[in-house]
């Protein structure tokens, strides 16, 4: 019965510090697992390891797109016959098996929209998933902007610092904000320090730079101020997309709000919680 309600457990890889959300998911009826709630990710991704104990089969080969300019590492494609999400199955899902551990300290990543079908709001304060039917209305409602779709990811038009607008993917899945080389210079070239920082994501773990300046991110009516900001190479993201990606908007800029996405309808609303 409408509206479906499913709990999200905070990811916490490491002591104190939320990174991100997570669900409990079932593939092919196995153990339950714990998965990252990743807008930013095409299809489920696990280890082979677990794909073996769900008796997943992969059907041919698949190079992982991350940061960085080449693909980061190889990984097969499956078919899982069910996927099961609270009260929720769905059919011949593809699931990407990789040869290692996909992100320490859960299980792998399950995509925002494997639940495209249903008008999907994302509590991230209340750690709740409601699942809505769509309206019939095609018009943006009050508060939404339209976003690209390309291959389910949402990339929102954003400014930065008031004054460059640019496309940044909306990735709950990401444990950090991120800039582009070439944003970063459109700033001015704001100075980065020294200390190396390691991003894990679905293609593996890559080396970046922190910004050591805040940046402003302006979306619709939302102002979002983080000093949580590294600098990556987004040249192939860019490339796999065929649109120039200035950015990620990841869990630390979105992890006050509540999101909305109409993925019929290539919108997207950011509240501020009144948990908040």
């Amino acid at each position: 019965m409408y509206p479906y309600k499913l709990k999200l457990d905070p990811y916490v890889p490491s002591p104190g510090r939320a990174m991100g959300v997570m669900l409990k998911t079932r593939i092919n009826g196995g153990r339950p697992l714990r998965l990252i709630l990743d807008s930013g990710a095409e299809h489920l991704v696990i280890s082979r390891e677990i794909a073996k104990a769900t008796g997943l089969a992969p059907i041919a080969d698949l190079a992982m797109i991350g940061f960085g300019r080449k693909s980061e590492g190889s990984a097969q494609i499956a078919v899982a016959k069910w996927v099961d999400v609270g009260p929720l199955a769905f059919e011949d899902c593809p699931v990407d098996i990789m040869d290692r551990r996909v992100v320490a300290g859960a299980d792998g990543v399950v995509p925002l929209s494997l639940f495209s079908d249903f008008l999907v709001r994302l509590d991230f304060p209340g750690r709740v998933l409601d699942l809505m039917p769509y309206s019939e209305a095609g018009d943006a409602p009050d508060g939404f902007v339209h976003v690209r779709s390309i291959r389910a990811a949402l990339f929102v038009e954003t400014r930065l610092n008031g004054s460059h607008n640019g496309y940044f993917l909306l990735d709950t899945g990401a444990a950090h904000n991120a800039l582009s080389s070439m944003a970063a210079q459109e700033l001015g070239g704001p100075g980065v320090n020294a200390r190396t920082r390691m991003v894990q994501g679905a293609g593996g773990v890559s080396e970046v730079q922190a910004m050591n300046s805040r940046v402003r991110f302006g979306v619709a009516k939302q102002e979002i101020v983080s000093d949580d900001v590294v600098l990556v190479n987004l040249d192939n993201l860019s490339r796999h997309n065929g649109l120039n990606v200035a950015g990620l908007l990841g869990y630390p800029a979105l992890r006050r709000y509540v999101v909305t996405v109409n993925y019929r309808d290539s919108l997207v609303r950011m509240e501020e919680s009144a948990a908040e």
